[in-house]
């Protein structure tokens, strides 16, 4: 089953719009699984979503679009990557802000190098080009395996950068045990703590 539904683009634009709104308010990426189901009921429930939705296609075909396309791409466009950035109320500043927390000063972005599954770029100085990941705490075993395939083969030591915001934290504990985990691989680790920031793309 396709998820892709041929809406208008007007139509789209406003949905995503509501959508992401109701999305920050609630704090989205703080949710639970349990309480982020409820929402994907009261959404397909709502007129402004899903009494829209449900004029282009059946009730199956919209749950499945809110879950897989829109809300999938939310935590992309928060991170300030991919075709939703747009929609989203606020965002964090993106991979610049990664960059800068892991690399030294003179290492910049690649442009177009950023990439997803983890949340990736490179960085470059000069002649020199070192992998860089990042994803909140629950991905550190994603991030972890991303750098290491890159440890292989690359001269630079790759960098997993984890990346919390506000309402979120990790212990103690936890971060001496990534940091041993790093270090045993070869990695560079940085703990983040990022804010939320107004985002200057927004169309809302």
């Amino acid at each position: 089953m396709s998820r892709r539904l041929e809406l208008p683009p007007k139509v789209r634009d406003g949905l995503l719009i509501e959508m992401y709104r109701q999305a920050d308010e609630m704090d989205w990426d703080l949710l639970g699984n349990t309480e982020k189901t409820s929402q994907y009921v009261r959404w397909i429930e709502d007129p402004q979503v899903g009494g829209v939705l449900l004029s282009y296609a059946d009730e199956r075909r919209v749950r499945v679009w809110i879950k897989d396309v829109a809300m999938k791409e939310y935590g992309r466009a928060q991170e300030g990557i991919g075709h939703y950035v747009q929609y989203a109320v606020r965002r964090f500043r993106g991979p610049e802000e990664i960059v800068r927390s892991v690399c030294e000063q003179g290492w910049a972005l690649r442009p177009e190098s950023v990439g997803e599954k983890p949340n990736h770029c490179y960085a470059m100085y000069e002649d020199l080009e070192r992998y860089v990941c990042w994803g909140r705490p629950g991905s550190f075993r994603d991030l972890v395996w991303a750098a290491l395939n890159k440890a292989i083969d690359m001269p630079v030591a790759p960098a997993a950068v984890v990346a919390t915001r506000d309402g979120e934290t990790i212990s103690p504990s936890e971060c001496e045990r990534q940091a041993l985990v790093t270090k045993h691989c070869g990695i560079e680790l940085k703990h983040l703590h990022r804010a939320l920031m107004p985002n200057p793309e927004y169309i809302g």
